[in-house]
């Protein structure tokens, strides 16, 4: 028979390996583990980023759509106004041809 004592720390100095090679092999691991996290936060940071241009080009296109829609109704109230002249000069014309004809009418009968 051995030596038990030398035995037993044969036994723990195996045991110190085992740890050794499975440190060793979380360490391995973990190294893929930590480029994939930093990938996916890199991927959300970006992403992020993105989100906030589309929200602030999508404030300016609002601002835009307003203002179009103040120009429209700007437009829409010219044309009115030169409708109605339109119509005023028109309508006036149409009195001045008929105080015409009737000047005319009176003047030869």
């Amino acid at each position: 028979m051995g030596n038990p004592i030398k035995e037993f720390k044969n036994s723990i100095d195996g045991l110190k390996q085992s740890l050794d090679g499975v440190k060793q092999s979380v360490d391995r691991l973990k190294k893929p583990v930590d480029e994939v996290k930093a990938n996916v936060q890199e991927t959300l940071d970006e992403a992020k980023s993105r989100t906030d241009g589309v929200k602030s080009e999508l404030g300016r296109m609002k601002v835009c759509v307003q203002e179009t829609k103040e120009v429209l109704g700007e437009v829409k109230n010219t044309l009115s106004a030169a409708s109605e002249i339109l119509y005023t000069q028109k309508r006036h014309k149409r009195l001045l041809s008929r105080r015409k004809k009737a000047d005319m009418a009176g003047s030869a009968g």
